[in-house]
């Protein structure tokens, strides 16, 4: 079951006195189980930074992340993670990518090769899995890099702006493949992105994080129905929260 991810009192400062830089926080928030969360805000606001330190790779300098009522004390591999950039190493097929992620926890891919299969299809790879990353293209890569993320079902998903390197055609298509497989399983997921419009697509929350030092302005529900296609940017009440958020950042100077 996927778990609630509480922040308390939460900050990263690095250095001390005079040049410390502050990087994020002190934030508190709560991300309930099962949700999809965007963290919306400018370049070098401390997004990514919040996502290291929920993943368990970066200590934060005070406060605490809860995950299902735990500490998070250091790295945590009951998570699927993707960046921007793909971690696919250029050896393998793309089944064998995918089956990586199983091996570095020490069990068998052949056990999981129809779990293997479902996710290929569900991104419309089946017919790609004999090949290997340099024979795809941007989009196919990072699709093989969600499968990468999920094969092995974790209850929670971390993503790090792994469409922003793409084309706006391409990332319309893998924005509804990513919807599809959070409706699917429902882990809890934290969306990192600096496009309104896509946090607004994508989330159940989306959080406002003002410029560094980032802080929390806000999180918005929204409250849009499930499933969202390209026809939901048209609707009121979608560019109704755009501006809402695009006002906040116009009051910020970032816009």
């Amino acid at each position: 079951m996927a778990a609630t991810i509480e922040l308390r009192s939460l900050a990263k400062t690095y250095g001390s006195g005079p040049q410390a830089v502050y990087a994020f926080g002190p934030a508190d928030l709560t991300i309930p189980s099962g949700s999809f969360v965007s963290l919306l805000g400018p370049s070098g606001c401390g997004k990514s930074t919040l996502l290291l330190m929920i993943a368990g790779l970066l200590a934060p300098s005070r406060g605490e992340i809860l995950v299902g009522g735990k500490q998070v004390s250091g790295p945590r591999t009951d998570i699927g993670i993707m960046f921007q950039d793909n971690t696919l190493v250029p050896w393998r097929t793309v089944e064998g990518n995918v089956a990586l992620q199983l091996e570095m926890r020490g069990q068998k891919p052949s056990a999981h090769a129809g779990r293997i299969s479902e996710l290929l299809r569900s991104v419309r790879l089946e017919d790609f899995a004999k090949r290997h990353p340099h024979e795809l293209s941007g989009g196919m890569q990072q699709r093989a890099a969600f499968c990468q993320a999920l094969v092995h079902e974790p209850d929670t998903l971390l993503l790090d702006e792994p469409l922003g390197k793409l084309d706006a055609m391409t990332r319309e298509g893998i924005r509804a493949d990513l919807q599809t497989l959070w409706m699917k399983r429902k882990p809890t997921v934290v969306f990192v992105t600096h496009s309104i419009e896509e946090a607004v697509q994508l989330s159940s929350t989306v959080c406002v994080i003002t410029p560094r030092p980032g802080r929390i302005e806000c999180a918005i529900d929204i409250d849009l129905p499930w499933p969202r296609d390209l026809d939901v940017k048209s609707t009121p009440e979608f560019t109704g929260h755009v501006h809402r958020i695009q006002g906040i950042f116009r009051d910020y100077g970032v816009i």
